[in-house]
């Protein structure tokens, strides 16, 4: 509106220029004759255009400064500010959790390639899942020309970060860092689903999170005499756990539970010696390979003293839901409640 007002007022000054001077063309003031020169229509033409000319290109100059004020910037997971693309049509998932999400978000089908663990993820062709992050070959990402590449558990770390090369390419490189609550879930979910312009869905998504933390938080607040866990991530001869700052600690202690590693820090190789003296409650176990059977923790040696273990209370959980930081927390929520307080969550 402003540039057509400015224009109108261009062409309406030069208009009353060329009858002004058609008026006076043989008079002076005092009466005398003058020579003018006649202001062709040809000329009063290339008045004009070079008139409207730098109005468009005002107009022009204004719309490139407001664009460039409107970019969609958001902050990533790291606190930087970086540009949102005008589109996303492919995109590389370098982790497991990552490509649940963006599943989750209904980007699928924009995932050209992914790392090999992403290959039993809902909703992704299992034949994109080859990638070996542990192994990077960096020419074969830049030739798959993707829009974005989304890494986790990983800083920027400039020289020494391992994805230098794809930057330096021009290659968008966007960092999750490994999630160690529920609520950093959350904002993984809220970063990508703002990436990728799909925030209605993202929203669903985290909505399903809350309610299931308020389900489960309300009907904890019932429980009189707390149990104690053990979770076991790495199965004998090579025990592993997880102590207070990591999401499967924050489950136990969300159902009611206490996590007999929880005044330890992270992820622990535990001892046959340390657990035997925490003498859980309950056992669980995330450990799932082929040929793996849980069973085999009741008949370890001095394990027959563990309360858990007289009174049958050792369980098996779904690995995906309780080691990807992803919606799937949902799953992995339940299934930690139902074994350690099968009376209470059993629905």
């Amino acid at each position: 509106m402003k540039s057509t007002k400015l224009l109108s007022f261009v062409l309406a000054g030069v208009t009353a220029l060329a009858l002004t001077a058609c008026n006076n063309a043989d008079q002076t003031s005092d009466g005398g004759v003058i020579t003018t020169s006649e202001i062709t229509e040809a000329e009063a033409t290339t008045v004009e255009t070079s008139e409207a000319s730098d109005v468009l290109d005002e107009t022009e100059t204004e719309t490139k400064t407001e664009a460039a004020a409107t970019s969609a910037t958001i902050i990533d997971r790291e606190g930087n500010e970086i540009v949102v693309p005008e589109e996303i049509n492919t995109i590389i998932s370098a982790a497991p959790s990552v490509t649940e999400i963006l599943t989750g978000l209904g980007a699928a089908d924009k995932i050209i390639a992914a790392d090999m663990y992403s290959a039993d993820v809902d909703g992704i062709d299992p034949a994109v899942c080859t990638l070996d992050f542990y192994n990077l070959n960096t020419e074969e990402l830049i030739a798959l020309a993707p829009d974005v590449i989304v890494i986790n558990g990983i800083s920027e770390t400039g020289d020494s970060d391992p994805y230098k090369d794809l930057k330096d390419a021009g290659v968008n490189v966007v960092y999750i860092p490994s999630s160690t609550s529920i609520e950093a879930i959350k904002e993984d979910i809220r970063f990508l689903a703002e990436y990728t312009k799909t925030t209605e869905k993202g929203d669903e998504l985290i909505a399903s999170i809350d309610a299931a933390v308020a389900d489960v938080t309300a009907k904890a607040a019932t429980i009189t005499e707390k149990k104690s866990v053990y979770f076991e991530i790495g199965a004998a001869p090579y025990l592993y756990t997880c102590g207070k700052n990591t999401f499967i600690d924050e489950i136990i202690t969300l159902i009611g539970a206490e996590n007999i590693y929880g005044g330890e820090e992270g992820w622990i190789s535990n001892s046959d010696e340390t657990v035997i003296a925490g003498n859980p409650d309950v056992i669980i176990t995330n450990v799932m390979y082929d040929g793996y059977d849980y069973n085999e923790i009741k008949t370890r040696a001095g394990w027959d003293v563990i309360t858990a273990v007289k009174n049958g209370a050792v369980y098996q959980v779904d690995a995906n839901a309780t080691s990807r930081p992803s919606q799937y927390v949902v799953d992995g929520i339940y299934a930690v409640a139902k074994a350690v307080y099968p009376e209470i969550f059993a629905e």
